[in-house]
């Protein structure tokens, strides 16, 4: 199955189409604000009760399987904070309700993203 998704899928190291400013509530007060390059970089904080308790920063590969959906490599250079040791993550990601919305999932779980103005 990967052999084939490789040749039936573009690979870029990014593109704009998931680049922006990004903010997932992920309940209890806490949230993650992301942003994303369309070079290939990301940062995000992730607050908790409006303390910032995590802060990444790395790079990212971006794999398409059409205009608005597929998988990112998310892979950190720079992590402060709690939750230990950053590890690179391979998210499917779906752009919905016309690029304003970003889901990832990964394991399982996923994270829905809203798209925030500069």
């Amino acid at each position: 199955m990967a052999a084939t998704t490789a040749a039936t899928t573009g690979a870029a190291w990014a593109d704009a189409s998931v680049s922006g400013a990004w903010r997932a509530e992920m309940g209890q007060g806490i949230t993650i604000d992301m942003d994303v390059t369309p070079d290939g970089g990301w940062s995000s904080e992730t607050i908790q009760h409006k303390d910032v308790v995590r802060r990444m920063k790395g790079t990212y590969t971006q794999t398409t399987s059409n205009d608005h959906a597929g998988v990112l490599v998310f892979t950190p250079t720079e992590a402060v904070g709690k939750n230990g040791k950053a590890v690179k993550e391979t998210d499917r990601y779906e752009l919905r309700k016309d690029g304003t919305e970003l889901r990832l999932t990964t394991g399982g779980d996923t994270m829905v993203f809203k798209k925030q103005q500069k």
